[in-house]
């Protein structure tokens, strides 16, 4: 993915520009985690020794908290959501100028659809959001098990065990299928428009003919081909969403079982039980994060590539 992004910025150019926005993105998800580990810890502790004084700090911290990092998460896609239209607009425009430049017969060679489909679906793909959130994600994961080792080294290894199969099944059984679905589905989304494109443009002729139940014909079966590719991802999908119980609430379950005994020996605090469960949920919840990233990215990257296959394409020679 690194090498066909660099690709689709030397097109574009913005590429130390989306990198310092990538790094301004980052620390995001992993702020509101220690922000409300940090409040329930406090909450929890006042709360144990009977303090008004110490629950209202806690609250306030909160407060104060959450409108800074909602301000500075609001700020940076301020930065972000502009550069990222004004990206694709560069590329569309790019693209379309490499398009026009291509002989005519290799323009003829593929379906009216098949450009429209680069024109206006890949473009969208290189700047969209699952590559900030997957730095997002990376970074909660990275810094939350920081946090979670240092409060409690039982705890971070009971969140392993339950978070690394997940990632794994994931990887294994979805994100490596996904950019040949998602090709097929390109494809098809190409197919469907080339059809229907035949349907509005040829109708006085099929009308003539008598071929407009055949054109029907044809956009019917193209569509239920879409249908299918498309049914295809969505079983994928469905398959790293049927797991996630199984990890996710089945690891709370025993930490929380295992937690009754150190809380009972002193060993840990019910504040700092709460806390770790914040970092716990961080450690989760980036790890589903990166992997649904993960996969949106893999199938973006169908459509990455063939931006970058159609702009190192030969063109005519001026006459």
């Amino acid at each position: 993915m690194l090498r066909e992004m660099r690709g689709i910025l030397r097109i574009t150019g913005g590429g130390r520009r989306f990198a310092l926005l990538l790094l301004l993105r980052g620390p995001v998800d992993i702020a509101f985690t220690v922000m409300q580990a940090e409040f329930l810890r406090r909450a929890f502790d006042a709360v144990g020794v009977n303090s008004a004084a110490a629950l209202t700090s806690a609250c306030v911290y909160f407060g104060i908290a959450s409108v800074c990092v909602f301000l500075y998460n609001g700020t940076v896609w301020n930065f972000y959501a502009p550069f990222a239209v004004r990206m694709e607009a560069r590329l569309r425009l790019k693209l379309y100028g490499k398009i026009s430049a291509l002989s005519y017969e290799r323009v003829e060679a593929a379906p009216q659809g098949e450009w429209l489909t680069r024109l206006n679906t890949d473009v969208c793909m290189p700047f969209s959001q699952p590559i900030p959130q997957a730095l997002c994600a990376l970074v909660n994961i990275a810094v939350s098990s920081v946090i979670l080792w240092l409060l409690n080294p039982a705890v971070f290894g009971w969140a392993l065990l339950f978070v690394v199969p997940h990632i794994a099944i994931s990887q294994l059984f979805v994100a490596r299928v996904m950019p040949g679905l998602n090709k097929k589905t390109l494809e098809a989304t190409a197919a469907n428009t080339g059809e229907l494109t035949a349907i509005v443009t040829c109708a006085d002729v099929a009308a003539l003919y008598s071929g407009g139940e055949y054109l029907l014909k044809r956009f019917e079966q193209s569509s239920l081909a879409l249908l299918k590719a498309n049914m295809r991802i969505r079983r994928r999908n469905a398959l790293s969403w049927a797991i996630m119980p199984l990890f996710g609430m089945g690891g709370y379950l025993v930490l929380l079982a295992a937690a009754g005994g150190w809380i009972a020996h002193g060993a840990l605090t019910f504040g700092d039980l709460t806390a770790a469960f914040q970092y716990r949920g961080g450690v989760l919840a980036g790890s589903l994060a990166l992997i649904n990233s993960l996969i949106a990215i893999r199938s973006n990257l169908a459509g990455v590539r063939r931006i970058n296959q159609t702009m190192s394409e030969k063109t005519e020679e001026p006459q």
